[in-house]
């Protein structure tokens, strides 16, 4: 009796173990969304996304009142950008 409990044990410990970082169970059918991209873009609810626009953070003293005003809006983003962003937020829009 003490030799089958001592190697059903031991084989408990010679399993491979997954690699760091990565379950063996859990995490099989779900994808993982970009974070970057979760912190830049907006999804809306027709399936677009929004975005600011860049170049408004420094060196905008010489810029006109009229671009920073115009630069300050979001934008949507374009469809190139629109397959991209589907494939890294696959969460995010169902359309």
């Amino acid at each position: 009796m003490f030799r089958a409990l001592v190697s059903s044990t031991s084989a408990l410990f010679m399993k491979p173990l997954a690699p760091l970082g990565q379950s063996s169970r859990g995490m099989a059918n779900k994808l993982k969304s970009h974070s970057g991209a979760k912190k830049r873009f907006f999804p809306t609810a027709n399936g677009n996304y929004k975005r600011w626009q860049v170049g408004l953070r420094h060196l905008n003293s010489g810029l006109s009142p009229e671009r920073t005003n115009r630069l300050s809006r979001t934008v949507f983003v374009d469809n190139t950008q629109k397959r991209m962003l589907r494939k890294a937020l696959p969460y995010s829009c169902s359309k």
